[in-house]
């Protein structure tokens, strides 16, 4: 008889309530004979468990029964003492009185060697109490309503279901499922404004992991960088060491993952001429134009930024407009009838791809991109009357180098 065995169906019994013999045999990959001894075995130790009969019956625990301090090996109290004392300032009013018992109850008192504050340098109550509404949100399962100011477009009124508080890359950020995009997305804390709790929902949540960048607003693209030795500090400071890679020359080469939306070409020119984008080339091309851009509006002071935004936004319009999901990314077709749209390997409809290109997620036959524009060509001087074979080639070569499935 497994010892790791009984104190595991008994912490699942104290987490979970009720569960059938064949849910705790399933778990821990018994039998339902080999449950029933287990429960036996805990009962003769004292343990208050029971199993009920019948359709509505299962394994229990009596209400109020609890764990004894025993259960915690001396290691596991000292982990446990010294997460809560390090994130008291964050966990919440209370804290200090839950430290205080848990040091009482194992009689023991870890020293004060941790601290972690997770707050902005020169940060104010604000942004404890946006903290806090959200938090009582997940924790209340309410509504929440609020202004976003996205860097992919203008502020919007958001209301949310919120799920999950998550804390990377130096940011705060709330997983919640939109309720007008019906789907799983991701909400910077700093960028939430105005934010008032709604009605009660009765909804489970599971918000995907937040992976590479994911967002779920904007697609993410690889991207390879070069760094000047000089920035050596930023670099270390901003990615993971694993990313890194270090040049004969003492540069840096950083391959790392980002949402492509305007905060990454502002995040890259705060580099100045310390960085240089290996890959993609379509994102190096925007980035000099941007650099140009720039330049010319620091040169010309009767250029307001107003002005500047507009220049920008005139001459991104194509490369932006790819950008939304209304393209396929792989032959430029539009799908704005979801019909039209692939599948992934999950059956669920492709967020990128047609179901010409694309099935069970694979494409369907492999091909170059001019083999692609060949392919496309006659359908395209098809549905544009007027124009030649030659031309429509010639736009597509412009066009589909800016396609995910393209892109070099």
């Amino acid at each position: 008889m497994s010892q790791g065995r009984l104190f595991g169906l008994l912490c699942l019994l104290l987490e979970r309530g009720r569960m059938t013999a064949g849910e705790l045999a399933e778990h821990f990959e018994v039998s339902v004979r080999t449950i029933y001894r287990d429960v036996d075995a805990l009962s003769a130790a004292g343990v208050p468990v029971y199993a009920a009969p019948g359709r509505n019956g299962g394994v229990a625990l009596l209400e109020g029964c609890t764990l004894h301090r025993a259960a915690f090996t001396e290691a596991e109290q000292r982990q446990l003492l010294t997460a809560l004392r390090g994130l008291a300032l964050e966990a919440g009013p209370g804290t200090a009185e839950t430290l205080s018992k848990l040091s009482a109850l194992f009689r023991r008192s870890e020293p004060d060697w941790l601290r972690v504050e997770l707050s902005r340098w020169g940060s104010d109550s604000r942004n404890d109490a946006r903290f806090e509404a959200v938090k009582d949100a997940i924790l209340s399962r309410r509504e929440l309503s609020f202004l976003y100011l996205s860097a992919s477009g203008p502020a919007a009124r958001r209301r949310v279901y919120p799920a999950r508080l998550v804390f990377k890359g130096r940011a705060w950020y709330l997983q919640a499922l939109c309720l007008e995009r019906e789907d799983y997305r991701t909400f910077k804390l700093t960028r939430m404004l105005e934010l008032e709790a709604g009605e009660p929902f009765d909804l489970s949540l599971a918000p995907p992991p937040m992976e590479n960048g994911w967002t779920g607003d904007i697609p993410v693209v690889s991207v390879r960088l070069r760094f000047s030795p000089s920035f050596a500090y930023r670099v270390y400071d901003e990615f993971d060491e694993g990313c890194v890679t270090r040049r004969a020359d003492g540069s840096l080469e950083v391959s790392v993952s980002f949402p492509e939306d305007p905060w990454l070409y502002g995040y890259l020119l705060s580099f100045g001429l310390g960085v240089e984008v290996l890959e993609p080339a379509v994102l190096r091309r925007r980035l000099a134009r941007l650099a140009e851009r720039t330049a010319d509006h620091h040169q010309n002071p009767d250029t307001g930024c107003q002005d500047m935004c507009a220049m920008m936004e005139a001459s991104h319009t194509q490369e932006e407009s790819v950008m939304n999901q209304t393209f396929c990314q792989s032959c430029g077709m539009p799908m704005d009838d979801p019909a039209l749209r692939g599948t992934e390997r999950d059956g669920t409809p492709s967020p990128h791809y047609c179901k010409y290109c694309y099935q069970n997620g694979a494409f369907l036959g492999e091909m170059t991109m001019e083999q692609m524009i060949d392919f496309c060509a006659p359908m395209t001087v098809q549905a544009n009357p007027g124009m030649t074979e030659e031309q429509a080639k010639a736009q597509m070569r412009r066009f589909f180098p800016m396609l995910l499935r393209w892109r070099k």
